[in-house]
C-alpha cells in the first residue's frame, strides 16, 4: 500500500494506492474530523485493499490542516450550503491532479462527507456508484442551515447508482430526512438500509455493505 500526503492547489490530500489501481474512490470524512483522523485513515486503507481502487481523502474546508487556529468550534449558520460548491471544486482539482492514475468512479461519504458528496457526485459523471453513510437532511447537531435541504434534494435528483446507509437513533439525521433524500434519487438502482444506533455508531457490517456495493457497481 502506497500512502502519500500532498496538496492539490492548496487542498491537503492523502492517497492510498493498493498498487496497479486504474481509478479513484473519493472518501469524504465526517464533520469535526479530518483526512488524518484514525477512523478515516483505517477506512481509507480498508476501501483501498478491498476494492483495488486508489482511495483519496481531502481535508474539508475548515477541517484538519485547513482549520484556522482559534476558530469558533460551533458551525456557523448556513455553513454547509455555503461551502458545498467550494468542496465540489476542491474535489475536482484533486482528481485532475491524479488523472494519471485514472478517473473517479466511486464515492463514499460519511455524515458531512455525505452532505458534500451529493453535489460532488452530481458534478462528476465518471462516478458510477456512490455510498452515503448517515446521509439525509439534517435536523440536529447544531446545524442551522435553511437552504441545505433544497441543495441536497436538487443534487439527489441527478444521482445514479446510490446506497444510503443510516442509523435508527441518529441524533442529527432523522429517519424522515433520510427518506426524503432517498426518495429523490431517481431510478431503481438505489438501496436504503438502517442499523440500530446513533449517528456515529457504524457497525462493521455497514462498512462491508459499502464495499460490496462499490465492487458490484463499478465494473
Amino acid at each position: 500500500m502506497r500512502e502519500e500526503r500532498f496538496e492539490a492547489d492548496g487542498t491537503p490530500v492523502r492517497i492510498y494506492d493498493p498498487g496497479e489501481a486504474t481509478a479513484l474512490l473519493l472518501l469524504g470524512h465526517g464533520g469535526g474530523h479530518s483526512k488524518d483522523a484514525n477512523r478515516f485513515v483505517n477506512l481509507s486503507r480498508q476501501f483501498a485493499e478491498e476494492t483495488g481502487l486508489a482511495v483519496v481523502c481531502i481535508d474539508a474546508v475548515d477541517h484538519g490542516e485547513r482549520k484556522l487556529i482559534g476558530a469558533n468550534p460551533n458551525v456557523p449558520r448556513g455553513w454547509h450550503s455555503n461551502t458545498v460548491n467550494r468542496m465540489a471544486r476542491d474535489w475536482r482539482k484533486t482528481v485532475d491532479v491524479l488523472s494519471s492514475i485514472g478517473p473517479p468512479i466511486a464515492y463514499v461519504g460519511f455524515s458531512m462527507g455525505a452532505i458534500f458528496g451529493m453535489p460532488t457526485v452530481a458534478a462528476m459523471p465518471s462516478i458510477k456508484a456512490a455510498v452515503f453513510v448517515v446521509g439525509g437532511i439534517p435536523a440536529g447537531g447544531g446545524i442551522d442551515d435553511p437552504q441545505l435541504g433544497s441543495v441536497l434534494l436538487d443534487a439527489a435528483s441527478t444521482l445514479g447508482k446510490s446506497q444510503v446507509l443510516n442509523m435508527t437513533q441518529d441524533e442529527i439525521i432523522p429517519i424522515d430526512g433520510t427518506h426524503a433524500l432517498f426518495d429523490k434519487i431517481p431510478g431503481r438502482k438505489k438501496r436504503l438500509m438502517f442499523w440500530e444506533g446513533g449517528h456515529e455508531d457504524w457497525p462493521a457490517e455497514l462498512i462491508s455493505q459499502s464495499v460490496t456495493f462499490i465492487n458490484d457497481h463499478v465494473t
